[in-house]
């Protein structure tokens, strides 16, 4: 199987999972609080599946830096956490609190239309939990071989670097190679 057979695979491996997770979300129902949470669980695992394959399948673990992923996790959890707590079914004091303070803050009216769209923030908020493992796994490892260095060549009838350049040489040439000791 060649690698690009193999992401095909991957991908639709994801996107299977993830329609498969979100069917079983529409089949628990939010009437109740606890209902409403596993919702948002089973949306945020679809949306973490699908993220998995793709970065697996495109190997773009090292997106991610540890400060970035941390600052993006932070702020997509309040921000999403506030407003999934506001848009809970049942009155509690969690809810009735976050609402009071949106209410003082001037931003009830904002929350409470985001709340319709909360589903969709907890499947964000899975996919970028997808980030984590680029975050905070392992640094690339170096090169088994010679590292190789580029360095402008010297133009045609130019002297070697270090002694004196002759008036009308160009100050950049081709691209030569160079091999220097590999650094581990």
């Amino acid at each position: 199987m060649t690698a690009r057979a193999g992401r095909t695979y991957t991908l639709l491996i994801g996107i299977a999972a993830a329609g498969a997770l979100i069917w079983v979300a529409t089949r628990v129902g939010t009437a109740t609080t606890w209902r409403y949470w596993a919702v948002l669980g089973i949306l945020a695992g679809a949306g973490l599946a699908l993220a998995l394959t793709q970065r697996t399948a495109y190997g773009a673990w090292s997106e991610v830096t540890p400060l970035g992923f941390l600052l993006a996790l932070v702020v997509a959890v309040v921000c999403a956490g506030w407003i999934a707590v506001v848009g809970q079914p049942h009155p509690n004091w969690f809810r009735d609190h976050l609402t009071s303070w949106s209410d003082d803050m001037g931003i009830l009216g904002f929350v409470q239309r985001m709340t319709t769209y909360v589903d969709v923030m907890a499947f964000g908020l899975g996919a970028l939990l997808a980030s984590a493992p680029g975050a905070f796994g392992r640094a690339a490892r170096a090169p088994a071989g010679p590292v190789v260095a580029e360095r402008p060549a010297p133009a045609p009838g130019r002297p070697v670097e270090g002694s004196p350049a002759r008036a009308g040489d160009r100050a950049r040439g081709p691209i030569v190679r160079e091999r220097e000791p590999s650094r581990v």
